[in-house]
């Protein structure tokens, strides 16, 4: 599994709509620093929590092979209670 997590940063950072400035701020690094993290393939684990905490996002969770099964379930299951309530309402 390889993840280029600068790209995920990246990602999400554009998401939120946050200055690079501030964004550089709240993480304690330059703005030329910020556009190295976007940039990078791998990134030191106590930066990527702050960058986590910092943007509300669970970066972490692109290192769990776990968590692709797992949003697999959670979208089966979904599916599984709309079909039930399509069913119960047919029999009524």
């Amino acid at each position: 599994m390889t993840i280029h997590i600068g790209n995920k940063i990246k990602q999400v950072f554009d998401k939120k709509g946050m200055s690079v400035s501030e964004f550089g701020r709240r993480i304690n690094k330059s703005r030329e620093n910020v556009y190295s993290i976007f940039k990078r393939k791998t990134i030191d684990t106590g930066l990527l929590q702050k960058i986590s905490s910092v943007l509300e996002h669970d970066f972490f969770q692109y290192y769990t092979p776990l968590s692709d099964e797992v949003n697999k379930l959670k979208k089966e299951n979904s599916l599984l209670r709309e079909m039930t309530l399509y069913v119960k309402s047919k029999k009524k």
